[in-house]
């Protein structure tokens, strides 16, 4: 290897390392400081009420068509086995949970789900997401909501 290529790629590995142990502390910004704690359970579902039921449903137990079911987004995460593997799932489901009310959801230009970065602290969004957390998710529905409209068309004779 060319003694300037070698010179490079040593600078770009220090600097990988520079970054990584840089943002470290960041990245454990954006995982649950509170998870587990009753207070905040209790905060984040009264928080929840307030902010998030109109479209994910009361109590997050019935989400609307529109709005996706909070008590699944770590589902995957709760199945696994290794210790490690786990803290890293629900540690990459933090982050998107916590960008995901900071920034909303905007789809093709729609806005699913307007920004709460300037309504909602970090601690009340991390208050709901433990909220959030300790709700059983419901077995994943059989039938949608498109299947129900087309069986009601079927039933009237007309063609969906």
């Amino acid at each position: 290897m060319q003694p300037l290529l070698r010179q490079q790629r040593r600078i770009l590995s220090l600097g990988s390392l520079m970054l990584l142990v840089a943002t470290g502390p960041l990245l454990a910004q954006e995982t649950n400081t509170l998870r587990g704690q009753s207070g905040a359970v209790a905060s984040g579902l009264t928080l929840y009420n307030q902010h998030c039921a109109e479209c994910h449903g009361l109590n997050a137990t019935t989400p609307q068509a529109e709005a996706p079911d909070l008590r699944r987004m770590d589902g995957f995460c709760r199945r696994l086995k290794e210790p490690s593997l786990k803290a890293d799932c629900t540690a990459d489901v933090d982050r998107y949970f916590l960008r995901s009310v900071n920034e909303g959801k905007v789809r093709a230009g729609v806005v699913h789900m307007p920004p709460w970065k300037d309504v909602l602290t970090r601690d009340e969004v991390w208050a709901i997401r433990s909220f959030v957390e300790t709700l059983p998710a419901d077995p994943p529905r059989r039938i949608t909501s498109v299947d129900a409209q087309r069986a009601t068309q079927s039933a009237q004779g007309l063609r969906p």
